[in-house]
């Protein structure tokens, strides 16, 4: 009787410890699970850990730790988690919508979208597979549809009408949608049900920023108090908050210290340069949510027109009519309701006036590109003929002749959205059609390029291509000269960045000949934040700046350069803006989530090897999304204008482009207007010297750089202090070499290249026609 007591005593014992072990694993699972419904990811992560040690074959809480890693980014770990599974629980409907984020990270969105409706299908009642397909929905990718993601959250509230992920994911779609009023009323039910939680108010702060309401003051205020210890979150709550009571002239005396912004004050060169925005003024203020544009002279009439581009919005080309710019678009043949993303322009058929390309359809998938041909100042888009009408996920493009042959081809990166599809080298067959050859010559990179530029590095002659990619090494094509390119970006020292390039520009820096490097970075908001508190990047989210050392390698000079920050560069462009000779950088900044407003910046070059912040003192400090930005001289005073493409990829974050022009003051300057005769009609390529006294000042010409956009066609040389110039030497492809002597400032020039070869080192006759316009 004992021995049977005893037993039975030992059984209820370790009944005990089994039920006392599992109550502390499910108490630390719904813990863990609250964290994670708070997207505290990392601080769940060690709960889950301890749940799988005191219940090992816990399968929900092995997937609920793979979701957890993937949330932080851990792809890898995700990954092992979930293979890791046995093959009963990988049908769970739970892991299946783990492995279906894990497609998504990938940037398989559409895939990841054909998984969760198949999840939804047999189990129609899944919570998670309903909020996965919102989250996709709400993507700045091929699957967005904001509409589709308000009903997904609407369907999962209607049975549980508190449930957090819901509510968030629905103020998060009505807020791209445009609508604030709606917004604001989700708001208060988001702080109400959550009255604790910092990201709540954070995210009901960020809506009532964008209705201009007066409430985001005091939620923001709650979201700085309430995200103590997620120094993240406070950081993009007091950054908010800045910009909500700069909207009101600044801080007050009163406002207590914790509540502000403390903004590293970079070096800064004194200058009285400064930029107005004429935008409404000149009438080409348009809301597109701004993406490429390009200066062109359509009507040969000799004023700059310009050209604008935006998502799924109608073109607008606009004739500069001196003070104002009439929009021409229907007249010349450019209404295509389809938008696009970047935008250049070149003289392709050599007939005398500049073409367009414009690329589609990047993020949101495959759609067939366009090249409208001028014809005597009409547009007709010719795509289909020319060969290029094939669906594809473009971004930037940029122009260049490779083989020499005096026809501008065209270098096209595709594959953006994850299609696979690789890079386009576009070979102009002197007839309106292109055939593609980059899979011969070695450039069909299909690593998700997104910048692509063109320069002749080595100065052999020979233009070489640069393609940024997502999230792959870069490369640097180097040009053999018999139709073939090598990939020499190792050996050259210019791979990087990996994780977040964007475009991409050659230019030089210093005037020692050598065409130098820029390379943009879309850092991380919570990099931006910190660099503009730090003042310094965080590595490797920043931009890079190579110096070309001639002989075939660069250095990264970043640093010394003073370029070393953070910024979430989507575009950059370049010209010198002050007319002092070195070539400046203006950065277009932001990103898709409508909490990221960061000041566009302008860095002046100062002839040294250093850049210097005057994005303040400059006026161009706008914290609208930055895409296409472009210079040129577009009212003939004599100093580079800007032009600013505004606008984020929602419906909500559309801005006015900007027109900025430039009220100086500057130094002196010249034009020159290139025609080519035996190199392609735009002289692209050709490569400029001008002496002035002791210093010499040099640009190559070319089109389609940055964010695949082009500034006004003429070369533009700031010329400091000289008042003329002794010499000027131009290097055309075609190998001609011509030489002119003691020419004024202060003017525009057009030289025609001679019809007949001189050789490459030797000088022509100026009397070679030269056609003056004073501005």
């Amino acid at each position: 009787m004992n021995r049977r007591l005893a037993i039975a005593l030992i059984a209820t014992l370790c009944y005990s410890c089994q039920n006392a072990e599992k109550s502390a694993s499910d108490a630390l699972y719904e813990q863990a699970l609250d964290l994670m419904h708070q997207n505290r990811f990392a601080t769940a992560e060690p709960l889950l850990y301890r749940v799988l040690e005191l219940a090992p074959d816990s399968t929900i809480a092995s997937i609920r730790l793979g979701e957890a890693q993937i949330r932080q980014g851990h792809r890898q770990n995700a990954a092992g988690i979930l293979d890791a599974l046995p093959a009963v629980a990988r049908r769970r409907p739970e892991a299946r919508v783990l492995e279906a984020r894990l497609l998504a990270f990938a940037g398989f969105a559409q895939e990841a979208e054909l998984a969760v409706d198949q999840i939804l299908d047999d189990y129609p009642a899944s919570l998670e597979g309903r909020l996965l397909l919102a989250e996709l929905y709400l993507q700045a990718a091929a699957t967005m549809n904001l509409e589709r993601a308000s009903a997904m959250c609407s369907q999962a509230l209607a049975s549980q009408p508190e449930h957090r992920d819901a509510l968030y994911l629905l103020l998060q779609a009505t807020l791209r949608l445009g609508r604030f009023t709606a917004a604001l009323e989700r708001s208060q039910t988001l702080i109400e049900a959550y009255p604790d939680q910092g990201s709540a108010h954070l995210l009901a702060g960020t809506a009532a920023l964008w209705a201009d309401d007066e409430r985001a003051l005091p939620w923001l205020e709650r979201a700085v108090d309430l995200s103590l210890d997620r120094p993240t979150q406070r950081l993009e709550a007091l950054w908010l908050l800045k910009v909500a009571y700069d909207r009101r002239n600044g801080y007050p005396p009163t406002l207590a210290a914790r509540y502000r912004f403390h903004t590293y004050s970079p070096p800064t060169a004194p200058t009285d340069l400064h930029f107005s925005d004429i935008g409404r003024e000149a009438g080409v203020d348009k809301r597109d949510r701004g993406r490429g544009n390009t200066w062109i002279d359509f009507d040969l009439d000799g004023d700059l027109d310009l050209f604008s581009v935006g998502i799924h919005i109608e073109h607008a080309l606009y004739r500069n009519d001196g003070k104002r710019f009439a929009d021409v678009t229907q007249a010349q043949g450019l209404a295509d309701p389809r938008g696009g993303w970047a935008t250049s322009a070149a003289d392709f058929d050599n007939d005398g006036d500049d073409d367009l390309f414009t690329s589609r359809d990047a993020w949101e998938g495959r759609a067939p590109n366009s090249l409208y041909r001028n014809d005597l100042g009409h547009f007709s888009d010719i795509a289909l003929q020319a060969g290029l009408a094939d669906s594809v996920d473009s971004f930037t493009a940029t122009w260049l002749d490779f083989d020499l042959d005096g026809y501008l081809d065209l270098y096209v990166a595709n594959g953006i959205s994850g299609s696979g599809l690789g890079n386009s080298l576009l070979h102009n067959q002197k007839d309106g059609i292109f055939l593609d050859k980059a899979a011969a010559a070695g450039v069909a990179d299909t690593s998700k390029t997104i910048g692509t530029a063109a320069g002749d590095f080595d100065g052999d002659g020979f233009i070489d291509l640069y393609a940024a990619n997502i999230g792959e090494l870069n490369r640097l094509y180097h040009n053999v000269g018999d139709g073939t390119f090598s990939d020499v970006a190792e050996s050259a020292g210019v791979l990087f960045p990996v994780e977040g390039s964007y475009v991409a520009f050659f230019f030089d820096l210093d005037n020692d000949g050598q065409l130098d490097l820029f390379v943009s970075t879309m850092s991380a908001f919570p990099d931006v934040l910190n660099s503009l508190v730090t003042g310094q990047a965080i590595e490797p989210n920043r931009p890079f700046l190579y110096h070309n050392m001639g002989d075939g390698t660069f250095t990264d000079i970043t640093a010394p350069a003073g370029l070393a920050r953070s910024f979430g560069s989507m575009a950059a462009g370049s010209g010198d803006v002050d007319n002092d000779g070195f070539v400046d950088i203006y950065l277009a900044n932001g990103g898709p989530q409508l909490s990221r407003l960061e000041p566009n910046a302008l860095f002046r070059n100062m002839g040294d090897g250093t850049f210097r912040d005057i994005t303040a003192a400059s006026g161009t400090g706008s914290l609208g999304k930055g895409h296409g930005s472009t210079f040129a001289d577009f009212d003939r005073d004599g100093d580079l204008d800007l032009y600013a493409g505004l606008g984020g990829h929602y419906d909500a974050d559309a801005w006015p482009n900007i027109l900025y022009r430039n009220d100086g003051p500057t130094h002196h300057y010249l034009e020159i207007e290139l025609e080519g005769t035996r190199s392609n009609r735009n002289g692209l390529g050709t490569r400029v010297v001008a002496h002035v006294g002791t210093r010499t000042i040099r640009a190559a010409h070319q089109s389609g750089f940055g964010f695949g956009t082009s500034n006004g066609p003429a070369l533009h040389l700031g010329l400091g202090s000289a008042t003329r110039i002794d010499s000027l030497d131009l290097y055309w492809l075609s190998g001609t070499h011509q030489r002119f002597f003691d020419l004024p400032a202060d003017c525009s020039i057009h030289i025609i290249e001679p019809s007949t070869a001189k050789g490459r080192t030797g000088t022509t006759d100026p009397a070679y026609k030269i056609s003056w316009r004073q501005p």
